[in-house]
């Protein structure tokens, strides 16, 4: 009998155990790590974000957030999974001005519902890069004044606009005219001036005269119309404006020049802005 008994609560214990299901763990994602590239970004540069994150059932989204820090709401792309690297979710933050702190955080959504987020406690704490200069060189010749004396006291002068982020020196550029003039009559080029040092400020200005710290005069700007070119030290052309294919008459102590700086929209000055710029000028 007291075997009878045993044998069946054995049996009732063996069938309990077989109707337990195993235990599901229920938790968010993983996110393992992070990383920025470039880590030193420039103005013109986007920054590709990428996290390894993982999870025993699966990944419903992931999103990348990102803002300006000076600034209250986040804006968010979608991290797509990367076929090529296992567990491995992308995202691309657009690119910001030079010296702009970037804050940005991943928050990852899993089957679940549950999400996790990198760094932690995001956003309150966020990850962040600040934006460097660009080092791309952007020059225009910005205005021209071609009604200058022939000698030192006001002389024909060209200014050179820098809408770089960084500083450029014109040592070793060469500035000349006429070159449309010469290719639409035959007339043979005049000599072209290789530049000494003049040491651009990002964002600024610099004056080229025909008559400037006692150099040979070797340009002179018609004021019936003329064209003026700047070639790098390499030869090639990086800058121009062209006021011969249409003349403009510039008599009369007038100017030419873009309006605004480094624009394409080229305007006739009653007033010079010498060095300077041309947003306000008339």
């Amino acid at each position: 009998m007291k075997m009878k008994i045993l044998s069946a609560i054995l049996v009732a214990a063996f069938i309990t155990s077989s109707c337990v299901k195993d235990t599901v763990f229920v938790g968010a994602a993983s996110i393992v790590t992070v990383t920025a590239t470039p880590a030193a970004p420039q103005s013109a540069e986007t920054v590709v974000v990428k996290a390894k994150i993982t999870d025993l059932k699966s990944i419903t989204s992931v999103k990348l957030f990102y803002k300006a820090s000076t600034v209250t709401v986040f804006d968010s792309v979608d991290m797509t999974s990367l076929s090529s690297e296992q567990f491995m979710w992308a995202g691309t933050i657009p690119t910001f001005a030079k010296d702009v702190k970037v804050e940005y955080y991943v928050k990852a959504l899993n089957s679940d519902n549950l999400y996790s987020v990198f760094p932690l406690n995001a956003p309150t704490t966020k990850a962040s890069y600040t934006v460097g200069a660009s080092n791309v060189i952007k020059l225009f010749v910005n205005e021209v004044f071609p009604d200058g004396t022939k000698d030192a006291t006001d002389p024909d002068w060209v200014e050179i606009y820098n809408d770089s982020e960084i500083q450029v020196d014109l040592a070793g550029y060469i500035l000349y005219d006429e070159g449309i003039r010469a290719s639409l009559t035959g007339a043979s080029l005049k000599p072209k001036r290789v530049l000494g040092s003049f040491v651009i400020p990002p964002k600024g200005f610099t004056v080229i005269a025909t008559e400037q710290n006692g150099e040979t005069v070797t340009f002179g700007l018609s004021t019936g119309g003329d064209a003026v070119f700047l070639e790098n030290p390499t030869g090639l052309v990086v800058a121009s404006l062209d006021f011969y294919t249409t003349p403009i008459v510039t008599t009369g102590k007038k100017s030419y020049g873009r309006k605004p700086d480094g624009s394409n929209t080229l305007v006739l000055f009653n007033n010079a802005t010498k060095g300077s710029s041309n947003n306000n000028a008339d």
